[in-house]
């Protein structure tokens, strides 16, 4: 036996599959009693994901983390053109990533709490 396997490594790989009917059985229902998953939940994250795999998109992400922004200021710290970042916003905005509100003549941007929630859990 390989002295790098772990003692918990090994178990794992021995409890999976197993042939005796009585341990395959009380695998299954372990299997089983697992959370599923949520197909809604996971659709809902894959078109997250799509959205922010613009680069552009995901600095405006990155940046609406921190703080709410309108268009001007955005276009100010990305260093873009105001067009380009207002259509960025727009599909970031169809597609449930950002919210938007407007402050006297100035609509200000955020990033939903659940998706500030799933990027700052990748950043750890």
């Amino acid at each position: 036996m390989n002295a790098y396997i772990e003692f918990g490594f090994l178990y794992n790989i021995m409890k999976c599959c197993p042939v005796d009917k009585n341990l395959k059985k009380e695998w299954e229902h372990e299997l089983e009693s697992e959370a599923s998953i949520d197909e809604n939940e996971i659709n809902e994250l894959c078109n997250v994901f799509k959205v922010l795999s613009s680069p552009i998109r995901l600095k405006i992400a990155y940046h609406l983390m921190k703080q709410d922004y309108c268009v001007a200021a955005l276009v100010y710290v990305l260093g873009e053109k105001q067009n380009l970042v207002s259509h960025h916003l727009g599909i970031m905005k169809e597609n449930g990533v950002v919210d938007s509100y407007k402050s006297s003549r100035y609509t200000y941007y955020r990033l939903k709490p659940e998706v500030c929630l799933m990027l700052s859990s990748l950043r750890d």
